[in-house]
């Protein structure tokens, strides 16, 4: 029956050595740290910017009026939602998901918001001055663009491949 009595003096009976199971554990490439650190500092730039001031009506007797982003529904709607896929996009950075459409993405958004912060500057600077009034370019503007352009930038320094059929975890 395989069973051995252990006499005084006799070294008890010991199972033979298994070899040692192979470790499994899954090769995760290195974070990807920097692109969707920047990404994450262009969402936030882009959707802050939103609610800064984008217009400044100086008047001649010292009043001051600020129009901020919010309050122009078109280009503001358009700039948010780019913000809220790109921070879609960052996420799936934070996740260290690599591929062509997160680039694409990430550059398509950034770019959105380069263009619709620039005809909205383009606009602010063709307005002449009327009643007393002079227009200046606000901050949230410049902030605006800064996001587009870190998105764009995270675009470029993401590792992972510049390749169709590369949209998979690595």
């Amino acid at each position: 029956m395989g069973i051995r009595a252990v006499h005084p003096g006799d070294d008890p009976p010991v199972a033979p050595p298994t070899p040692p199971l192979p470790q499994r554990h899954r090769e995760r490439p290195a974070p990807n740290w920097l692109a969707a650190l920047i990404s994450s500092a262009g969402v936030i730039a882009a959707i802050m910017g939103t609610f800064l001031s984008w217009r400044v009506a100086d008047h001649e007797s010292g009043f001051v009026t600020h129009l901020i982003g919010w309050d122009q529904a078109g280009k503001a709607v358009v700039i948010l939602v780019a913000g809220l896929v790109a921070a879609g996009a960052t996420g799936a950075l934070w996740t260290d998901l690599r591929g062509l459409t997160l680039k694409l993405v990430l550059l398509a958004t950034g770019l959105v918001i380069l263009a619709a912060t620039g005809l909205e500057i383009a606009n602010v600077l063709s307005l002449d001055p009327f009643d007393g009034y002079v227009y200046s370019v606000g901050s949230g503007l410049p902030v605006v663009a800064a996001g587009g352009v870190l998105l764009v930038l995270a675009a470029l320094l993401d590792r992972g491949p510049w390749a169709f059929g590369s949209d998979r975890p690595a």
